[in-house]
């Protein structure tokens, strides 16, 4: 059974490595790849496209959390995994830009399953391997987010960039007959709903609503200075940075969050959470701030590395206090509830980066990010390390 669970862990971290690489291969690069395919030149497009598909996520992730408490999670992953094959394939045949955007709406109906994968694998590893798994998790989180990037950039200099739609349906194909083999023998049943008091139905309720809320703004705060930091530092006269170099500093915090594996794995511990979230927190917002304030690259440098780290060692805290205030039979329900806090985080921040950028300059994304980290801190210490101190217990089955 450990050979077994240890190759469903392969299989499953596989699947999360390539539903990022293929959800952020042109994120970077939607408003070249509209104007080539599709002939769109309005940027305004780009904004109402990944609107849409954020409020998809929003809408669509916790229903597949409410199915997970009633049919086993593999059998919801697969069903999630052959949609997405399908929908895939057929996003490369569009003939138009909205057409694509209707494919795509679809798609994401099924590929909000795969938010299941990360509580499963939680589920099946145990309470005491948490934070290896959940520093195992950022590294390939952000592992495919630079290779999604660098593929990206090849993929829209294509003479027919829909074409690799279809290598991506495969991927999909692949992950599912992968699944389908190393998970047979695996039971991903979750255990019988516990006999829970109405106080402690409640005091979860309570925990999950103020958990949303700081995931929210640490996710509003950390995705408000992506869509402009480019443009920031490329025509900052201090800095003297071209295109490609803005690209790397761009993707600094991605490889450092791969290198803060290690840190997370021995130090993220549930007693040491509550300090570890709170000096990350901080310090995520002088970096912020730094970058924003300097006229030194070097120091740009420096902070892009130290919020990197910080970014990804306070992302695995926030999840670890999460499965820790999870009972066992709502785990995968919470997990996909809170994605939906993280989405409606993604979806305000490009357009309150729009506002601030146009209301004030290009380094304002990054004042303001630095605001909302500090108010993060305080309601966090206040309320999830704070007014929600002691933890359920994560049940697992056959323990």
């Amino acid at each position: 059974m450990k050979v077994e669970k240890s190759r469903g862990f392969s299989a499953l971290f596989l699947c999360v490595f390539l539903a990022i690489f293929s959800e952020v291969l042109l994120s970077p690069f939607y408003p070249q790849f509209f104007s080539k395919v599709f002939g769109v030149e309005d940027l305004a497009y780009t904004g109402f496209y990944i609107f849409v598909c954020r409020l998809t996520v929003v809408i669509c992730a916790p229903a597949w959390g409410f199915l997970a408490r009633f049919f086993e999670v593999k059998y919801l992953l697969y069903a999630g995994q052959v949609g997405a094959v399908v929908m895939t394939a057929l996003m490369a045949t569009s003939t138009s830009a909205n057409q694509f955007l209707a494919y795509t709406i679809c798609l994401l109906l099924f590929k909000s399953s795969y938010l299941l994968v990360y509580p499963l694998i939680i589920q099946l590893a145990g309470k005491e391997r948490q934070s290896a798994i959940a520093g195992t998790y950022q590294a390939v989180f952000h592992g495919a987010i630079v290779a999604g990037t660098i593929a990206g950039a090849w993929m829209v200099n294509l003479e027919s960039p829909l074409r690799l739609f279809y290598g991506v349906a495969a991927a999909d194909l692949f992950q599912f007959c992968l699944c389908l083999f190393i998970l047979r023998k695996v039971s991903t049943r979750q255990p019988e709903k516990s006999e829970t008091g109405t106080g402690a139905i409640g005091n979860q309720w309570g925990f999950m609503l103020a958990i949303g809320l700081v995931i929210l703004t640490f996710q509003l705060a950390n995705n408000l200075v992506r869509p402009f930091f480019t443009a920031y530092v490329t025509q900052a006269d201090n800095f003297n940075v071209d295109l490609v170099t803005s690209s790397y500093l761009f993707m600094i915090p991605s490889v450092m969050a791969i290198a803060a594996l290690p840190y997370i794995r021995k130090f993220c511990k549930s007693e040491r959470l509550s300090s570890i979230y709170l000096i990350g927190i901080g310090v995520l917002a002088v970096t912020l701030f730094l970058q924003g304030w300097t006229n030194s690259l070097g120091i740009v440098v420096l902070s892009r590395i130290v919020y990197g780290f910080c970014l990804a060692v306070t992302q695995a805290t926030l999840e670890l206090r999460l499965f820790g205030n999870s009972s066992s039979d709502r785990l995968h329900f919470n997990y996909s509830l809170a994605m939906s806090f993280a989405n409606l985080g993604h979806l305000s921040a490009p357009l309150l980066a729009s506002w601030v950028v146009s209301s004030f300059s290009l380094a304002a994304p990054l004042w303001v990010a630095a605001a909302i980290c500090l108010a993060n801190l305080a309601f966090a210490k206040w309320t999830i390390f704070g007014g929600f101190p002691r933890p359920i217990p994560v049940e697992i089955p056959g323990k």
